[in-house]
């Protein structure tokens, strides 16, 4: 038998084991501003643009291996990760969310609005190379972390990365046909050498990505930050709601310790009769169930502070109606208005934006 036999037959057995699939999406948005002070630019921009891999390693592993190729033209890791069964829950090793906010967790596939609300981009935590265990017990899920950086965020040579902590509990009892949901999460994070940190945001639409209006600056010699936040919704039948407060402390050696917070409140409405999926503490999408596809109405009010002692970033109130049609379970058009009151040291402004996208995942 030849060396290249052997090899095949001491493989095969493992390589059959093993299953993978294709799995990707395109978020293609078009936007246009009615602009105050700041400049907005209009335009078209590949808001994700997703493709990567995902499948089973024998009878007890499974992995996702994928990478976004939209803004800025690079390749960057998203989720990267192997899983297993361990101690009647899930275990997860690798590059994936940290368990923290409901909007936060819920799919940029499945999210009701364009982009999720300001304070869940200013807050979260996204994605960090970590060891996370998910168990549901009955109506209670628990989700834990241990994290460090992300992928492509490493420092120099000699000095000390981030490291962390994160939990999330979630109450989800259904009542009389009602899905409830209770949720409440905090992660902590030691900063390391890695001491500098700033908070901004968009007005909850990036087809401009450069523009803020709010923005704390960088913020140096910051020792470790502490996230909380708590989390209310509801559904029933093709009525949903949604509510969170979460809040930031920074503990900083330079700027005194500080602490910036912010709030939203989200409704949406199924007019075709069909409602969104919930499972162990997440919203899912919605799936038509005729071929003329199904309609659904949203409204978001959202509200951020990044004011706070020496820091003084700004305010930003928001207030989105949306539509979003789905065609099918893979397809989905959506469209926004959004209001917005921003309120800085340097200008108070009150611009406006309209946006649409075009969704397909598989």
């Amino acid at each position: 038998m030849t060396l290249s036999a052997l090899a095949a037959v001491i493989t095969a057995p493992a390589f059959a084991e093993v299953t993978v699939e294709p799995r990707g999406r395109l978020h293609l948005d078009a936007g246009f501003y009615d602009q105050d002070q700041t400049e907005f630019g209009d335009g078209i921009n590949v808001r994700r643009g997703r493709l990567g891999m995902e499948g089973t390693l024998g009878d007890d592993w499974s992995f996702v291996l994928e990478y976004d190729f939209g803004e800025g033209g690079e390749a960057d890791a998203t989720d990267v990760y192997l899983r297993t069964n361990f101690a009647e829950g899930k275990l997860t090793i690798g590059q994936q969310r940290v368990p923290f906010g409901l909007n936060a967790l819920t799919s940029s596939n499945n999210i009701t609005f364009i982009e999720r609300a300001t304070p869940s981009n200013v807050v979260n935590t996204d994605r960090k190379v970590g060891v996370r265990w998910d168990r549901t017990f009955d109506d209670l899920t628990s989700q834990s972390m241990l994290f460090g950086r992300a992928l492509g965020d490493g420092g120099s040579a000699g000095e000390d990365e981030s490291f962390g902590f994160a939990q999330r509990l979630v109450f989800h009892p259904q009542y009389e046909g009602t899905q409830l949901h209770f949720g409440v999460a905090v992660a902590y994070e030691s900063l390391g050498d890695l001491s500098d940190l700033r908070l901004r945001d968009r007005p909850e639409l990036r087809v401009d990505p450069d523009v803020r209006l709010i923005d704390t600056g960088t913020m140096n010699a910051i020792d470790s930050v502490l996230r909380s936040g708590l989390e209310v919704a509801m559904q029933q039948g093709s009525f949903s709601i949604e509510s969170e407060y979460s809040r930031i402390s920074a503990d900083s050696s330079v700027n005194g310790d500080v602490t910036f917070d912010g709030a939203h409140v989200q409704a949406s409405y199924v007019l075709t009769g069909e409602q969104r999926g919930y499972s162990n503490g997440v919203f899912k999408s919605v799936k038509p169930s005729s071929e003329s596809g199904a309609w659904e109405v949203a409204v978001r009010y959202s509200t951020m502070s990044l004011n706070d002692g020496s820091i003084f970033g700004g305010e930003q109130n928001n207030l989105t109606l949306g539509v979003n049609y789905y065609l099918n379970s893979q397809i989905r058009f959506m469209g926004n208005v959004v209001f917005i009151d921003a309120e800085t040291p340097a200008m108070q402004e009150d611009p406006m934006a309209i946006g649409f996208r075009m969704q397909y995942s598989f």
